[in-house]
């Protein structure tokens, strides 16, 4: 048996123990040590193992006495289906959006940081995704950070997506009452959303979503596990006139989130004999 089959054979004996709950999120992995003598394998045996699981995310390095532990799982629904179709609202009063009111149904702890708004060189997808002239046309990027946790059951709060918001600068400077809600630090509810009290209508949306590899920053926010791939969904909002005046753009960690369609079938009438063909 080669050393390649010997930390693949580990691995999935680990990976199964823990998929079976055998191992429960939070519980210590045997040491070096004690894997070597339980499998009598080598220490570099274990090590490849061992590092495969932590490049998967399953498993997570606490540093020193406290060793390697089961990664707690983190896994949220995102019901792209309702969100912003009005099947729920944002709730100004209590300071709600639909996510984060989507978040709470779910029983989960969340909250959202501003941490940046600012006019800014449109990336290629972004110019794309808004029709603008050409990349590197100026428009307004809001970027919020979407925390949730679980504390009763020992989850700790993490960065389950980013959300950015880019917007054409006559637009994003847009006023209400003095101010400039898109261009606000504050996380900000309004009735109806922030682009229907701006006074644009959104009739029609258009989904984009791939899966990829993080950037070096998304990565680094999120705090993602070598190799965790992320997935974006892009929500392009059309109005009336058929302008696309905004694009909202959630990346979120690959083994975190599950993003849920549930869509009616428009009812489909079938031809009768005295139809013609």
């Amino acid at each position: 048996m080669n050393s390649a089959t010997r930390w693949e054979s580990l691995y999935e004996d680990l990976r199964s123990r823990i998929d079976q709950d055998e191992l429960k999120p939070g519980d210590r992995l045997p040491s070096e040590r004690e894997l070597m003598e339980q499998s009598g394998v080598s220490r570099n045996t274990v090590r490849a193992a061992v590092s495969r699981l932590e490049h998967e995310g399953l498993v997570e390095d606490l540093g020193g006495s406290r060793g390697r532990v089961v990664s707690q799982r983190m896994r949220l629904n995102f019901d792209m289906s309702k969100f912003e179709l009005g099947a729920y609202t944002d709730d100004p009063t209590n300071g709600k959006d639909q996510w984060l009111t989507g978040v709470e149904a779910a029983n989960w702890t969340g909250r959202q940081v501003v941490v940046s708004v600012s006019e800014l060189p449109a990336p290629p997808q972004v110019a794309e995704f808004l029709n603008l002239e050409k990349p590197g046309t100026p428009a307004v990027r809001r970027r919020r950070l979407r925390l949730v946790s679980r504390p009763e059951e020992g989850i700790p709060e993490r960065v389950a997506m980013i959300a950015d918001t880019w917007t054409p600068p006559d637009i994003a400077y847009k006023l209400i009452d003095g101010r400039a809600p898109l261009m606000s630090p504050e996380d900000t509810t309004l009735p109806g959303g922030i682009y229907h009290a701006l006074g644009f209508r959104q009739v029609r949306f258009i989904d984009n979503i791939e899966v990829r590899m993080p950037t070096a920053e998304e990565a680094e926010l999120m705090s993602l596990s070598p190799g965790t791939a992320v997935g974006q969904h892009a929500r392009i909002g059309i109005d009336e006139t058929g302008r696309r005046v905004r694009v909202l753009i959630h990346v979120w960690a690959g083994d975190r989130q599950v993003i849920t369609y549930d869509l009616p079938v428009p009812e489909r009438r079938l031809p009768t004999n005295g139809d013609p063909q």
